[in-house]
């Protein structure tokens, strides 16, 4: 018999990882609902909740923009002709040159 090997396209998610993501899912609805019937804790605490999402929404689109920016500007750099700092015999480039020892 050969061993079943897990798929690597799907990703891995455990059952305790569902069920965390089930109860945050549950206290946001929860909250939601409260919040919905005029509680202003509740309120708060989605404005809260809402600005934050909100903040990594934009975070994630201001990468995108310079990501793409420095795809479109720069393009493919090409550090083959740069050497290989880790290959045998050979002494990574040298950005400042060795100072001579004081006597």
């Amino acid at each position: 018999m050969q061993p079943i090997v897990r798929s690597r396209v799907l990703p891995r998610i455990s059952f305790r990882a569902m069920m965390i993501g089930t109860v945050v899912a549950a206290v946001i609805a929860a909250i939601s609902r409260a919040a919905g019937d005029g509680a202003t804790f509740a309120k708060a605490v989605m404005v809260a909740i809402v600005m934050t999402a909100f903040f990594f929404l934009l975070a994630a689109v201001a990468f995108l923009m310079s990501w793409a920016t420095a795809k479109l500007v720069i393009g493919d750099v090409d550090n083959a002709r740069e050497g290989n700092p880790f290959a045998k015999d050979q002494l990574p480039p040298q950005l400042l040159k060795p100072r001579e020892p004081e006597q």
